[in-house]
């Protein structure tokens, strides 16, 4: 009897516990669910992605005004060092958390994780680039010829050197990024934190000092040097700059902070963002001072990577990710927008703020639409796997 009532008070219990999970399991899956998010994105950065993506489109929109005493954020394109250094660290953190122990190859590894983003990219560049090259037509006549040699620009080749008709111009950032990256990423893959910790520095400090000592700034990525563009030197300098960046916040994760430091951490992260665009916009000369910039977005991004700041739980959220995602269909269509308002007739005699407004507005409903777009055709396989199964009719296995 006693056995019995035993295993009849077990099977209850058995089942509070199955009913408890299956009324529990929603709550938990979406509970994981959040975690995986917040472990593949720092909400932090995807906010601050947006807001610079923000400041180089309104920077963008300086040839509107009638002098650049009357510009906002006039010194806004060093924004792009930003992207540079986040796409370093996350470069970084690929390469390191791959294990050794696999038979295939580092070269092949590279062009595996290149090719990733490559073709990531390339849907946003052929849209934009159609459209860029629709709107240029209608206010020039380039010809058939100059409009064929654009492929180069929407394929990314432009910043090898190849000359094009360049009707998109920030795809600049993408190209000498995939660049870069196919030279770093098996370095790091290879050397790991021994290229981190003796070569990455020397490759920042003359990489940045060349720029700074010849040029004085780091901007005006389309300036040949002789075999390679600047913007190429400046891409792989702060990229490596990431990588360094990587490893400081790492050190940074693994300390435990009080509260009080943790407030410390956090006045330092969002004072060094907001800095930079009180000095992009008050200090018509902060082009001079891009050394001192480039420090400040490098302490920004460290903290705000090391997960000790107190907004970091509250930064990681859906809206924060929506945002990063508009972020790159924003960069992507603004130069379009921009040139539509530079040459049409209507609008050529207004007021710099109300174009500016009406270009950034545009620029945000356009960006926001072709957001939506590119998920659409994206999910349902459209671009690089449509094109592979018009070509390829099946894969022989070796």
């Amino acid at each position: 009897m006693e056995n019995r009532q035993a295993k009849k008070s077990t099977k209850k219990k058995n089942t509070t516990k199955k009913v408890i999970t299956k009324t529990g399991n929603k709550p938990v899956k979406e509970e994981t669910q959040n975690k995986v998010i917040t472990k593949k994105h720092n909400g932090i950065i995807s906010f601050w992605k947006f807001m610079f993506c923000f400041m180089i489109v309104v920077f963008h929109g300086k040839l509107f005004a009638k002098s650049s005493k009357d510009a906002i954020l006039i010194g806004g394109s060093i924004g792009v060092e930003f992207f540079f250094i986040v796409s370093g660290y996350l470069m970084t953190k690929s390469a390191l958390k791959k294990k050794d122990d696999t038979n295939e190859s580092i070269g092949n590894e590279t062009l595996k994780y290149v090719w990733k983003k490559y073709k990531s990219f390339i849907p946003y560049t052929l849209v934009t680039g159609i459209i860029g090259l629709i709107v240029y037509n209608i206010y020039n006549n380039p010809g058939i010829i100059k409009n064929l040699s654009n492929i180069h620009e929407i394929l990314l080749f432009r910043m090898t050197g190849i000359r094009c008709l360049t009707v998109n111009i920030p795809t600049w950032y993408i190209s000498s990024m995939l660049i870069c990256m196919i030279i770093l990423y098996p370095l790091l893959r290879k050397y790991k934190e021994n290229f981190i910790y003796i070569v990455a520095p020397l490759i920042v400090l003359l990489g940045i000092g060349y720029l700074l000592h010849e040029y004085k700034n780091l901007r005006g990525p389309g300036i040949w040097l002789g075999i390679t563009f600047k913007g190429n030197i400046r891409a792989f300098a702060e990229l490596t700059l990431g990588s360094i960046v990587y490893l400081l916040s790492e050190k940074i994760k693994s300390i435990k902070f009080t509260n009080f430091g943790k407030l410390f951490l956090t006045f330092i992260e969002i004072g060094s963002f907001i800095l930079i665009f009180l000095i992009s916009h008050f200090m018509e000369s902060g082009i001079k001072y891009d050394g001192i910039l480039l420090f400040i977005i490098t302490v920004g991004i460290t903290l705000a990577f090391s997960e000790q700041t107190l907004e970091y739980n509250f930064l990681c959220n859906k809206f924060s990710y929506w945002l990063e995602r508009l972020s790159l269909t924003l960069y992507m269509i603004h130069w379009s927008v921009r040139f539509f308002f530079i040459n049409f007739e209507p609008v050529k005699d207004l007021r710099y703020s109300i174009k500016l407004s009406a270009y950034t507005l545009s620029t945000l409903v356009l960006g926001i639409i072709l957001m939506y777009i590119m998920d659409f055709l994206k999910k349902r396989n459209y671009f690089i796997p449509k094109f592979k199964n018009i070509i390829i009719k099946e894969k022989i296995e070796a």
